[in-house]
């Protein structure tokens, strides 16, 4: 208990010190200065409220919580400690709100104290500011162009709101004045931005496209009197460029900036245009005059040419069958080649005539060379197609003469055999390629040979030769191995009935049916179950 009466008691003495801070009249100086300013308006509006809350505060407020000091104080020291430290923790609460306010009030006096200095400064600068500026824009508005005249229309703007400030201040008013300056240095940078955008944007407008323009029209007129035709308008490429110059200077005075930069591109654009067009038919006067022999020289060549290679067809298709997609394509060339003829006769006459535009004749040149290539390229082509057929033709005789000569040697191999008949099978197959070479002969000596179809047939009579070939082979082999076997088997013959009946049946085979193979499986079967071995034994004798 005497404890917590202590520390109330202390406590108390400091609310009371802190109390008659508060009621001291601590902002009297500010409150003097202040008065002294004179101040008018708004300023003097926060000045007089301000001033009206503090006296209030200082002989009203401040002596209450005095007066609740004073009682606290005096419960504490009759023991009604809980009392007292209850009424403590109020008067605290209510000590730190006056603090509060009273730094709010304070801090409102020097707000109007410093924006008083503060005016007094940043006037001087922006009225320097503003003078360069409008020095800067009056002497030198030919860097300006038409934004001159908004430019001074904004400075004047400046100089009404430094008029409005100045009266402000004088008037007492700084905090109203303060409104003012802070506009005119807004204004102030924004015209400096405005002014770094207008210098290059008029250099453009009033220096670089009329030169440009001038120079374009210059070497216009040289040109048109040296018989230059164009495809395009020029004179009205010109004019409509003078006009987009017109509207961006238009748009400039407005200090419409977007509207200037999109302008100004569309005017790069098209001198830069107008130049490529001047260019290209400067440059293809030269290329055209330089290509005109070669050209003409390249033409004749492929004229030549493709004359020698209609001799050639001419000849040839008498006796053969050419192919279709070659003289399809040749006779195209015939007609492409009539057409650069015309074309390229035109363009001559026109460039004598002082009509040509030099890069349409440029254009045609070049696809003159495109079309020459492309035929000269092709026609090689089918001229090696047509040699090629002439080889094809001399080795397809070879291989014909050949292959008659292979026929012939299966008809005396199996001659050889002294058979009295032939398995059908390899008749047909040997009939059938027979058949096939004399087609070949046929083909070769018709009165126009088709060597497309003859070139395939003797790949598949190759084939069928080859075939042919193995089959009398194995025919050969089939018959001597069988004819050996039936005079091995002659020593069983009249030693087992099953195995005559099994011989007799094999020569049926041989001798009356002409089946070899299957008069060999039934001979090799029977000899094999008499004298297992026997067959194998024999054949070996017959491969050595």
């Amino acid at each position: 208990m005497w404890f917590l009466q202590k520390r109330n008691g202390s406590e108390l003495k400091i609310y009371e010190q802190h109390a008659l801070d508060l009621k001291d009249d601590y902002l009297h100086d500010e409150i003097e200065q202040l008065e002294d300013m004179k101040l008018t308006g708004a300023s003097l509006e926060s000045f007089g409220k301000s001033k009206q809350e503090y006296s209030k505060q200082r002989n009203d407020t401040v002596p209450k919580v005095m007066a609740d000091i004073s009682n606290a104080t005096s419960k504490n020291a009759n023991f009604n400690v809980f009392g007292a430290s209850s009424e403590s923790k109020k008067i605290s609460a209510q000590l730190a709100d006056l603090q509060k306010h009273s730094d709010d009030i304070s801090g409102n006096f020097s707000k109007i104290i410093e924006s008083n200095k503060q005016n007094a400064s940043t006037s001087e600068t922006l009225h320097g500011e503003y003078e360069t500026l409008r020095k800067e824009i009056l002497t030198k508005s030919f860097n300006y162009g038409p934004a001159t005249d908004k430019l001074e229309t904004e400075l004047n703007e400046i100089a009404e709101f430094l008029d409005e400030e100045d009266k402000l201040t004088e008037q007492g008013d700084h905090l109203e004045a303060r409104q003012y300056l802070d506009d005119a240095k807004v204004k102030l940078a924004m015209i400096n931005d405005q002014v770094s955008l207008i210098v290059p944007l008029y250099e453009s407008l009033n220096k670089e496209y009329p030169g440009q323009i001038e120079e374009i029209s210059s070497v216009y007129e040289k040109l048109v009197k040296q018989n230059y035709k164009f495809n395009q308008d020029i004179e009205q490429n010109i004019d409509a460029v003078n006009k987009n110059i017109e509207k961006s200077n238009k748009s400039l005075a407005n200090l419409d900036f977007d509207m200037v930069d999109r302008t100004n591109e569309q005017i790069s654009s098209d001198i830069n245009d107008l130049y490529d067009v001047l260019s290209l038919e400067i440059n293809s006067k030269r290329n055209v005059l330089k290509q005109q022999k070669p050209v003409l020289d390249y033409l004749n060549h492929a004229k030549y040419q493709h004359n020698h290679l209609d001799d050639t067809i001419n000849r040839l298709s008498v006796n053969y069958v050419l192919d279709k997609d070659d003289m399809d394509d040749f006779k195209e060339h015939g007609t492409t080649l009539n057409r650069i003829v015309s074309e390229y006769d035109q363009d001559v006459q026109s460039i004598a005539d002082k009509s040509i535009v030099y890069s349409k004749a440029e254009r045609d040149f070049k696809q003159f060379i495109e079309d020459l290539d492309r035929i000269e390229s092709r026609e090689k082509s089918i001229n090696d197609n047509l040699n090629q057929m002439l080889s094809s033709e001399q080795i397809s005789r070879k291989s014909v003469e050949e292959y008659a000569q292979k026929v012939q040697i299966q008809k005396k191999t199996v001659e050889q055999l002294n058979l009295k008949g032939l398995p059908e099978d390899y008749l047909e197959y040997f009939y059938m390629v027979t058949d096939e070479i004399k087609k070949l002969y046929d083909g070769l000596n018709s009165e126009r040979v088709n060597m497309e179809e003859i070139s395939k047939q003797v790949i598949v009579s190759q084939e069928d030769l080859d075939n042919l070939m193995q089959k009398t082979k194995d025919l050969r082999s089939t018959v001597i191995l069988t004819e050996k076997l039936f005079q091995y088997a002659n020593r069983y013959a009249s030693k087992d009935k099953n195995f005559q009946e099994e011989l007799s049946h094999a020569r049926s085979l041989f001798d009356e049916e002409f089946d070899y193979q299957q008069a060999l499986s039934v001979i090799s079967t029977a000899l094999e179950n008499i004298e297992p071995g026997s067959v194998s034994r024999i054949k070996d004798t017959i491969s050595a």
